[in-house]
């Protein structure tokens, strides 16, 4: 069955961009994984391979390479195996394919191939792809100075609760929107969790679970780059290994774990494929996990963020996550073009800062309404293909696609 998720409460949209609502679809996971997006894929085949034919078929490059990758990893696991099988003969897309897109967010984190500059001690430049990850040059978003996304977990002061608003941002715009949906995972009729979805990728991307419960949780997954030389190898070998993609295991944990620190701690002690934000907002509770490639099979957190308490150029009331590790002054940021920024104008954290700081400096609360206008200011939405404004506590859950518009460029 297919609906749609309707804004909760008014939030008007900036006069340089609209929005659009995400169609809703139910997966089952009663049934058989091959079962699972009977429902989804028809109703996204065109636009499925319009994705296939606009990036991977002209390239053959790119293509021989993730599949390469792929078939180094070996099957993945039986349930992920089912899904894709069912996914690969619905869209009558290659097998191939639909299996080596699964590791589309661990491959992001190679898009930008340089680590960060002042981080650890050991950090030092890398401006080439690693050796035989060349053709990754291929993917648009490596073309367009990389994936931007943008993550703030806030406690009203209006109403002492916690919100969480997200920008998804994947590039090119036009074609990953035509992609995205919003899951219902159930069983036994009842809803176990909810996730932000992109038709042909069984991993969750933006998800949250028992809403309007004392212990339900919400996350968020943003690219994170290298913060030291060697990053890159580790998660190739992790990819090329075999290694659980991290999306399953985000999954999983919500299939799974029923509170806020149950989740925190199984994120903190997985060990991930490669380089990735977690951030995590929960009841009168918010993080952001800075995840390293797992090693030997440990997992290693590289830097945390704790709402209410003190972070680097952070007040109390909020935390703030987009794409770099900005308490190490990693300068990738100031380079960072995809909301029109960088090059001497304000990153979008810094952009989206700038407003938040002005409503704590006034005496306001940092309503949802206003978290949804930040992330559609200026030099704050990108290459945007899904919002959402979401609080646990608050039972929130809003979301909606925006329609492209071009970056401002003063």
């Amino acid at each position: 069955m297919t609906c749609f998720s309707m804004m909760v409460f008014a939030l008007a949209p900036l006069a340089t961009m609209s929005a659009a609502p995400v169609s809703q679809f139910v997966i089952n996971l009663d049934l058989v994984p091959e079962e699972r997006y009977a429902e989804v894929i028809p109703a996204f085949n065109e636009s499925i391979w319009e994705f296939y034919n606009t990036i991977f078929l002209p390239n053959p490059a790119l293509q021989a390479l993730i599949y390469g990758v792929s078939a180094k990893r070996g099957p993945e696991n039986s349930e992920m195996m089912g899904e894709i099988t069912g996914m690969a003969e619905l869209t009558q897309l290659p097998f191939e394919f639909v299996k080596s897109i699964q590791m589309q967010q661990e491959l992001l984190s190679l898009m930008v191939p340089v680590v960060n500059f002042t981080g650890s001690p050991a950090a030092a430049p890398r401006l080439q792809f690693p050796e035989g990850y060349e053709a990754l040059q291929g993917w648009p978003g490596a073309k367009a100075g990389g994936y931007g996304c943008t993550g703030i977990i806030a406690r009203n002061a209006a109403d002492g609760m916690v919100y969480h608003a997200r920008n998804l941002d994947l590039n090119p715009p036009d074609v990953y929107n035509k992609l995205v949906y919003e899951a219902i995972f159930e069983r036994q009729g009842v809803e176990v969790f909810r996730s932000q979805m992109m038709a042909g990728y069984t991993m969750v991307i933006t998800a949250a679970k028992g809403l309007g419960t004392k212990e339900g949780f919400a996350v968020e997954r943003n690219t994170r780059f290298a913060d030291h030389v060697g990053s890159y190898m580790q998660a190739i070998g992790n990819l090329e290994n075999g290694m659980e993609l991290q999306g399953w295991t985000l999954r999983k944990v919500f299939e799974e774990e029923v509170s806020f620190d149950a989740a925190v701690e199984r994120i903190s002690t997985t060990p991930f494929v490669s380089t990735e934000f977690a951030i995590v907002s929960g009841v009168q509770q918010g993080t952001i996990l800075g995840l390293n490639p797992g090693v030997g099979g440990v997992a290693h957190v590289a830097h945390r963020q704790m709402l209410g308490e003190s972070n680097f150029e952070e007040p109390s009331e909020y935390i703030i996550m987009t794409n770099f590790d900005f308490y190490w002054h990693d300068i990738k940021e100031f380079f960072d073009p995809t909301a029109g920024g960088g090059f001497g104008k304000p990153s979008r954290r810094v952009a989206a800062q700038a407003i938040l700081n002005a409503t704590l400096a006034a005496g306001d609360p940092l309503t949802p309404e206003l978290l949804y206008s930040v992330i559609n200011s200026p030099f704050v939405l990108a290459d945007t293909i899904f919002q959402v404004v979401m609080s646990v506590e608050a039972g929130l859950w809003n979301t909606s696609i925006p329609v492209h518009y071009s970056p401002p460029t003063d």
